[in-house]
């Protein structure tokens, strides 16, 4: 069973995508910063794919992702983003070329489990 981590300073956010993904059949783990997400993937490597927040304090989606990729890289292509703000150019344009997904928290988080699925059948 794959492992998703799932980056989010929201608690709400992680228990309705927690639930969404375990009855996906996905593990989860969870974190509640950028900073928190980095020690969690140094701990565990059995990490399969990550699904943060782009607007949060501390480190912001860009940072995190930069970070994330020089610490693991074999998680480059296994990131999506979630944000309100997908529509901003500032926000979306970078990740478009970074090759992120990126998906609007407004809509239905059902369909974040379908990006994870996609994203696990990249290459790590």
């Amino acid at each position: 069973m794959p492992t998703v981590l799932l980056v989010d300073d929201e608690r709400a956010v992680r228990s309705a995508l927690r639930k969404i993904f375990e009855r996906g059949g996905l593990t989860v783990r969870e974190a509640d910063s950028g900073r928190d997400a980095l020690e969690t993937l140094a701990d565990d490597p059995g990490i399969s794919v990550v699904v943060s927040d782009f607007m949060m304090p501390e480190l912001d989606g860009l940072d995190f992702y930069d970070a994330l990729v020089a610490r693991s890289p074999h998680l480059r292509n296994r990131v999506v983003f979630l944000t309100g703000a997908a529509r901003d150019p500032t926000v979306h344009q970078p990740l478009e070329e970074r090759g992120v997904p990126l998906i609007n928290k407004l809509d239905d988080l059902s369909i974040v489990l379908d990006a994870v699925r996609l994203v696990l059948l990249r290459p790590g």
